[in-house]
C-alpha cells in the first residue's frame, strides 16, 4: 500500500495506540477519547465499559448507523484481523450541509470496554485519502490484547434498502431527444407542432410558446458541450435491461420511458450504489481466479439456460459454485473516457464479483467487497 504521507506520531489512548501522519493535530474534544485532524480527515476515539461479544455490538451498531442520519448508506463491512482484539471494519456514507461524507467506522472489544475509532473525509475526497487512512487503520493496536475466539458462523448483515426512485418528468425517448437538442441552440417553432414537442410542454419543461423555464436551462446545460454520460447498464435476473446515464447535474433514467432529472453527482453516486444493491456483504474470495472465457461470455449473455462450471472446479471452489448457481445481475458501468466499462456482478445472496481481462482462452473472475464496488462507482460519477 502506497502511504503518501509518512506515519511518524504515535498517539495513545487508555484503550489503543495508533501512529498518524505528523502534521496531523491533536484536539481538545470533551466527548472523545482522542481526536485528529488534517489531510482533510477527522479521526475520533471513543471507548465504554461493555462486556458484549463482536458479535452483539458490530450488529448493534449496524442497527442503529442508519437511523443515526437520514440517508446514511451502508457500503461495506469486513473482519478486522490486526487490532489485536475481536474488531469489524465498517463504511458508510452519509449526507451533510457541504457536501457527503465517506466514513470508516472501526470498532473492537476486549471484553470489559468497546472501542469505536471513526475516519471521516469529504466523499470528494474518498479516492484520493484512502491509502493514509487505512495506513493510519492498520497501525492500530488494542492495549488490552484479547485474543478472538474463532466463529464458525458470522453475524447476520442488514439487507439492502430499496433503491432510490428518481423525481422527474417521465419522457418518451424521442421527447428526451429532442429535450437535448435545445441544448445551446435557440427553439425551432416547428418543434411546439411535433408529438415530443408537445410532450415536452405537457411536462412543464418548455412553455406554450416555446420559451425555456429557467429549471429546464438548468437541466440541459451538461448537454450543451456535447459530452458523454457515466452510464450504468443492468440486465436482471428476469432478462430486463434498466440504463442510468449521469451528466454533470443531469440525469436520464430508462431505455423507452425515461426519467429526467437534475441530480447532484454526490447523489449519483447513491442512486447507482443502490441499483447495484450495494449492502454490506461479508466477502471472501474464490480459490479459482479465472473462469473458461466462453463459459464466462455466456453467463454474462443470460438466456434461459446458463451453462454449468466443469465439474472439477466446481468441487475444488464451493463459494464460486454457489454464486455461479445464483441469480445474477449484469452491471456495466461506463465511465466517459475509459476504453473498456467496469463488469460487476451482483449474485443474488452470494454477493459481488468483478470481471477482469481475457487471456489465453480464461477470463479473470474474483469475488469484490461491495466497498470497491461502491469505490467503482466513486470514481466513475466523481473522478479520481
Amino acid at each position: 500500500m502506497a502511504v503518501p504521507v509518512p506515519l511518524g506520531t504515535e498517539d495513545r489512548t487508555a484503550r489503543l495506540t495508533l501512529r498518524r501522519p505528523d502534521a496531523w493535530r491533536r484536539e481538545d474534544a470533551p466527548q472523545a477519547d482522542l481526536r485528529l485532524t488534517g489531510d482533510d480527515v477527522v479521526l475520533t476515539v471513543r471507548s465504554r465499559p461493555s462486556d458484549r461479544t463482536i458479535a452483539e455490538e458490530h450488529t448493534s451498531l449496524l442497527e442503529r448507523l442508519p437511523g443515526s442520519v437520514e440517508g446514511l448508506l451502508l457500503v461495506g463491512v469486513d473482519v478486522w484481523t490486526v487490532a489485536g482484539a475481536p474488531a469489524r471494519l465498517v463504511e458508510y456514507v452519509r449526507p451533510d450541509e457541504d457536501g457527503a461524507v465517506a466514513g470508516a467506522h472501526l470498532v473492537f472489544v476486549t471484553g470489559r470496554h468497546r472501542v469505536d475509532l471513526t475516519v471521516e473525509r469529504p466523499l470528494a475526497r474518498m479516492l484520493a485519502t484512502d491509502d493514509l487512512v487505512f495506513a493510519v487503520l492498520d497501525t492500530v493496536r488494542a492495549t488490552e490484547p484479547t485474543e478472538a475466539r474463532p466463529r464458525r458462523d458470522l453475524e447476520t448483515l442488514p439487507d439492502a434498502p430499496a433503491a432510490a426512485e428518481l423525481d422527474g418528468p417521465r419522457l418518451t425517448a424521442e421527447a428526451v431527444s429532442t429535450l437535448r437538442s435545445l441544448a445551446g441552440r435557440r427553439w425551432n417553432p416547428g418543434l411546439l407542432r411535433s408529438p415530443a414537442g408537445r410532450e415536452l410542454i405537457d411536462a412543464g419543461l418548455v412553455g406554450r410558446l416555446g420559451t425555456l423555464p429557467e429549471a429546464t436551462q438548468s437541466l440541459i446545460g451538461p448537454w450543451a458541450e456535447d459530452t458523454q454520460p457515466t452510464t450504468l447498464e443492468q440486465r436482471l435476473p428476469d432478462g430486463s435491461e434498466s440504463r442510468l446515464q449521469a451528466w454533470d447535474g443531469t440525469v436520464v433514467d430508462g431505455t423507452d420511458d425515461q426519467v429526467v432529472a437534475a441530480v447532484p453527482p454526490e447523489r449519483v453516486v447513491a442512486v447507482m450504489a443502490g441499483r447495484l444493491g450495494i449492502r454490506p456483504v461479508w466477502t471472501f474470495p474464490f480459490r479459482t481466479g479465472s473462469v473458461r472465457a466462453d463459459l464466462v461470455a455466456r453467463r454474462l449473455d443470460g438466456g434461459d439456460t446458463a451453462p454449468d462450471l466443469p465439474a472439477d472446479v466446481a468441487e475444488g471452489d464451493p463459494r464460486l459454485a454457489r454464486f455461479w448457481a445464483a441469480p445474477w445481475t449484469v452491471a456495466h458501468l461506463r465511465r466517459p473516457g475509459a476504453q473498456h466499462p467496469v463488469t460487476i456482478v451482483h449474485a443474488e445472496g452470494q454477493g459481488f464479483a468483478r470481471v477482469g481481462r481475457t487471456e489465453a482462452g480464461a477470463t479473470a473472475f474474483s469475488a469484490d467487497a461491495p466497498a470497491n464496488v461502491f469505490r467503482s462507482v466513486v470514481r466513475a460519477v466523481l473522478g479520481a
